[in-house]
């Protein structure tokens, strides 16, 4: 008896030692986690439990890509700070959207992730404009369209036109988000895209455009293998981009603003989209958008003046072939569309070679690997995303070299891993990988590593 008892008062004494635990529940990831440390944010926590959560600028209140909405327990949440305060002020947000790494959880509390895909991002750009009024701004615009749209009705079943246009829009969507871009609207079976609404230079905005519509392009050949062998057909398309300014704003009924660009240039590109029909084109940019680019960054064919209403003098539009030079970006993003369709395949991929090869890097991954797998695939395609984006890259990138930090990786780790990734996208990816685009991982990969390395030197040097 009396050693039972001096049992029962150590576990009660060891029980009592505990830290408080309580639960966050993100209902998109279907998964509740223990929340230990006091005042911990709510990105933090679903970091260490590999939930992968949106987080461009890596947790310091930069952007708003890690908002969440309290759906329940919002008394048990931390109140607003002046940098969250000033954000909601901005967005009009309601009382239950927060910015997870600016949100300390000291009770249960069930939440839901608003951004949830790298796509959503876009649409976060026009959110920030004033509900009344407008401003002049220079944008670059695209304009494409698919041809011989009224044939292609009427000779398929309704289901079978929706099904087709539906994955035409997501292959030719993806180059215009993939490059900062925001899909402004699809109208029939034209879509439009905007670049340059938030603080990019000119030729960033240009170059966007550009590398989206040669983008297409490669997305379009890719979609056409596919629908030839389901339903015979290919899809053909034209795409005109151009630089100038228009008037953005959130416009019309006072209960039913929406974002909206007004102006000339609008106009003159959807003309410029047009004249690939009769020069037969598939990509025309305008002699504006093309003069704010590096001399040689293009390679062109074939040229025209156009009259344009209320134009005192002609449009010199230009055929655009492709880049003169290889571009390290649109490389990259040409190998994407593999890993978006096979992502948790190339992820257990990549973590069965580094093991093979380090077995003792296993011992670096604790818990589950389905998990991990899954983390691997959102921070790369996360990085891709954010390569048009290097303000918040920067961040991101350095916040997650600081986790590794954590996590036990050494700066000599990173050469086995970069090692590993380049014969992982070299063996998954196929046709679509060539020398050209390995020079061009091995270039990214080298500035991300070096990036997450920066909290590392500054722990060796403190």
């Amino acid at each position: 008896m009396h050693t039972r008892k001096q049992s029962q008062t150590k576990k009660t004494k060891t029980s009592q030692d505990k830290p408080p635990v309580t639960t966050v529940e993100f209902t998109a990831a279907e998964r509740t986690i223990s929340v230990v440390k006091e005042q911990q944010n709510l990105l933090d926590a679903a970091v260490i439990h590999r939930i992968p959560h949106m987080q461009e600028c890596g947790g310091h209140g930069k952007c708003t890509t890690c908002r969440v909405r309290i759906i329940d327990g919002i008394d048990n949440v931390s109140p607003r700070n002046e940098l969250e305060t000033h954000l909601a002020s901005c967005r009009e947000w309601d009382s239950s959207v927060r910015l997870a790494c600016q949100t300390k959880v000291h009770g249960p509390v069930k939440v839901e992730r608003l951004v949830k895909t790298f796509g959503d991002v876009s649409l976060l750009q026009g959110e920030g404009l004033e509900q009344s009024g407008g401003k002049e701004q220079y944008l670059a615009i695209l304009f494409c369209d698919m041809r011989n749209f009224t044939p292609f009705v009427e000779s398929n079943l309704a289901f079978d036109v929706v099904h087709i246009i539906n994955r035409l829009f997501a292959v030719l969507g993806e180059p215009i988000l993939m490059n900062n871009g925001l899909i402004y609207q699809y109208v029939g079976d034209e879509i439009v895209g905007l670049f340059g609404l938030e603080s990019q230079t000119a030729e960033e905005s240009c170059m966007a455009a550009l590398r989206a519509a040669l983008g297409m392009r490669t997305a379009l050949q890719q979609l056409n293998d596919e629908l030839m062998s389901e339903f015979g057909m290919e899809i053909e398309i034209g795409v005109g981009i151009h630089f100038g300014p228009v008037i953005v704003g959130k416009m019309g009924h006072p209960s039913h603003r929406q974002f909206s660009i007004i102006g000339d240039a609008a106009n003159v590109t959807s003309r410029i989209q047009a004249v690939n029909k009769t020069m037969r084109t598939q990509i025309l940019a305008s002699e504006a958008l093309l003069d704010e680019l590096p001399e040689e960054t293009v390679s062109v064919g074939r040229f025209k003046r156009i009259p344009l209403k209320g134009k005192s003098h002609p449009v010199r539009i230009i055929e655009v072939i492709g880049f003169n030079q290889p571009d390290d970006i649109f490389l990259i993003q040409q190998s994407m569309p593999f890993l978006f369709a096979h992502e948790s395949a190339f992820a257990a991929a990549f973590y069965r070679r580094l093991f093979e090869k380090a077995p003792q890097a296993r011992q670096l991954f604790k818990g589950n690997m389905d998990r991990q797998v899954a983390l691997l695939s959102h921070v790369l395609k996360g990085t891709v995303y954010a390569l048009c984006r290097p303000q918040n890259l920067v961040m991101g990138l350095q916040e997650l070299g600081k986790r590794h930090i954590s996590y036990g990786v050494k700066k000599e780790h990173f050469a086995l891993v970069k090692e590993v990734l380049l014969e992982t996208l070299s063996s998954s990816i196929g046709k679509g990988y060539n020398p050209l685009t390995h020079q061009a991982w091995d270039r990214v990969l080298d500035i991300a590593f070096q990036q997450m390395q920066v909290p590392m030197d500054k722990a060796d040097q403190g």
